[in-house]
């Protein structure tokens, strides 16, 4: 068993904590605001899955955690969205994760997104996430991945 204890925003159904717990993580809780994802995930693992807002959690309603997940809402930043960034309701819930993140001051953030971060608004948007999460202590690295070299899909 790894050492190593996830917490996971935005967990829609649980594809990012199925790749954790296949390689030995414990999942000690997550959270979606989409219920019929909530009831997928329920299927699919034991612990506790909170369904609800991400700006209605508290940091007293999360166990202690190692390793913050999230992919947080790709809409706004999509090339198959509007393209609005953090003028989209969808964009800004980015700031909901660097709150819990300030709060429960995990050892690594582990976060998911659109290839179209990388571009969107000339890097602007990616480089304000980036130092965001630098102001909170981490040193960031990212990159962008192609599913079909990893996977059989």
């Amino acid at each position: 068993m790894n050492a190593f204890i996830v917490g996971s925003l935005f967990a829609g159904i649980g594809g990012i904590d199925l790749g954790f717990k296949n390689a030995g993580f414990e999942i000690a809780w997550a959270n979606e605001i989409d219920h019929k994802s909530c009831a997928t995930y329920k299927q699919n693992f034991k612990h506790n899955i909170i369904c609800d807002d991400i700006k209605n959690i508290t940091i007293a309603s999360l166990s202690n955690i190692d390793i913050l997940t999230g992919g947080f809402p790709c809409q706004a930043f999509s090339i198959a969205g509007n393209k609005k960034g953090f003028n989209d309701e969808r964009g800004v819930i980015f700031f909901e994760l660097i709150r819990l993140a300030t709060q429960i001051n995990p050892r690594i953030i582990f976060l998911e997104n659109v290839k179209n971060l990388k571009s969107h608004n000339d890097g602007k948007t990616l480089q304000y996430i980036i130092d965001a999460i630098e102001n909170l202590g981490y040193y960031v690295t990212y990159s962008v991945l192609n599913t079909c070299e990893y996977t059989n899909i």
